[in-house]
């Protein structure tokens, strides 16, 4: 199985056992704010599907989501890495991390890492984009982090027209390659 580890986290990917931290996850309302097409927090059969999502993509794509915890406590963060349903305008490396773990550095240290396993995995993929709400601040800090800007394209998805954030595989190699 794919382990990737950072300073203080471990990643692998989504098995059946995090659907349930996910779907507690999904409950706070200001994690679904962002993360889901309502902005408001859906119920349990609805994130189990969303969940049950994460962890078919993985079988039909061969990578998606990575589950996230933390190396000291094995708790579960969030879930963090590359995703491409059906329709999505490029590879993205999405975030939502549990809001008990907001403001740990978590999301950037985790989504540095899934980009430079996505950009191993996939040596030929030119860049890397995440998709994200205009008014998500904490998701657009994020990706200032880990080296995307906010780009002219847009993402209709739902009701909403969403940013794309991106990196050139060469732009981000060149400012954090060192690191890993």
């Amino acid at each position: 199985m794919i382990e990737i580890e950072t300073k203080r986290l471990l990643l692998r990917p989504m098995v059946p056992a995090d659907v349930e931290p996910h779907i507690q996850m999904m409950q706070n309302e200001e994690v679904a704010a962002n993360l889901t097409d309502t902005g408001k927090v859906r119920d349990r059969g609805t994130e189990w599907r969303a969940a049950a999502s994460m962890l078919g993509h993985w079988q039909i794509r061969e990578f998606g989501f990575f589950s996230v915890f933390e190396k000291q406590s094995g708790a579960w963060v969030g879930r963090v890495g590359p995703w491409q349903p059906e329709g999505w305008p490029a590879l993205e490396v999405g975030w939502g991390i549990s809001h008990d773990h907001w403001g740990k550095g978590y999301a950037p240290e985790a989504a540095l890492a899934s980009i430079h396993w996505v950009f191993q995995e996939f040596p030929k993929l030119d860049k890397v984009i995440s998709v994200i709400e205009p008014n998500n601040h904490n998701s657009q800090a994020v990706a200032k982090k880990v080296g995307e800007h906010k780009s002219t394209e847009k993402f209709s998805l739902w009701q909403f027209k969403l940013d794309i954030w991106k990196v050139d595989r060469q732009d981000w190699y060149a400012k954090f390659g060192a690191q890993f």
